[in-house]
């Protein structure tokens, strides 16, 4: 796996500690962590900043204001930037990512679904590249040709099946809430407030066509969303 340098604006020592922990141990990135929006954009003009995770209520301001402030240098209009808040009204959220930040995220936050939202934020700029083929349990994706293989043998999915199956097997061992699936591959907006049923008819597709592997490796978090287990 590529080496990423990660930064974490955060005020709260035990919260900045937690997310730093996560993005450590579970996610594998390094991480800088600071506590005010003029210490964070000291360190992303020194550049090798690959993604900031950016709370909302910070001590010299909003983190809007550093969201703001990093989208106005062309050096960094790309810099992904991800709001972990308590700040959760569809208004607030409205607000981050019309300021520019790439995704929206609350608190308290499940660590697996921040994982997997660095994760897709990440190669949605192009800086974790995209394999050719995937491989988790009984399936094998070819991601070129958008075939699925169980046991060796094809299957027929539909674009949206496949959308989400490969998601899965990327994110293989995390947690995914419906509302992650639904921005990742129906491409909702962070601040829409859309049915989730979509997911779980779309899951419940997959599960007849993929068969007894399905079963055994597409897990329902009940209350939360779906995991594929290994």
């Amino acid at each position: 796996m590529a080496h990423f340098n990660l930064l974490v604006v955060e005020d709260d020592p035990n919260t900045r500690e937690l997310v730093s922990q996560v993005l450590e141990e579970e996610g594998g990135f390094s991480v800088q962590s600071v506590d005010t929006i003029a210490k964070a954009y000291e360190i992303v003009e020194k550049k090798g900043i690959d993604l900031c995770v950016v709370d909302r209520t910070l001590p010299d301001g909003d983190g809007i204001e550093f969201c703001a402030k990093v989208r106005s240098s062309a050096d960094f209009k790309t810099l992904p930037l991800l709001f972990l808040t308590a700040r959760d009204s569809i208004e607030e959220k409205i607000a981050g990512l019309r300021t520019g930040g790439d995704d929206y995220l609350t608190k308290p936050f499940n660590a697996a679904e921040l994982l997997a939202r660095v994760d897709a934020l990440l190669r949605r700029s192009g800086r974790l590249g995209q394999p050719d083929t995937l491989e988790a349990g009984d399936f094998k994706l070819d991601l070129e040709a958008r075939k699925t293989y169980v046991k060796g043998k094809e299957v027929k999915l539909w674009a949206k099946e496949f959308d989400l199956l490969t998601l899965l097997v990327t994110q293989a061992g995390r947690v995914l809430s419906r509302d992650f699936l639904l921005q990742q591959v129906w491409d909702y907006a962070a601040d829409a407030n859309p049915s989730t049923k979509v997911v779980d008819v779309t899951v419940s597709h997959l599960r007849e066509k993929l068969g007894p592997a399905a079963g055994k490796h597409v897990a329902t978090v009940r209350g939360f969303g779906y995991r594929l287990d290994t």
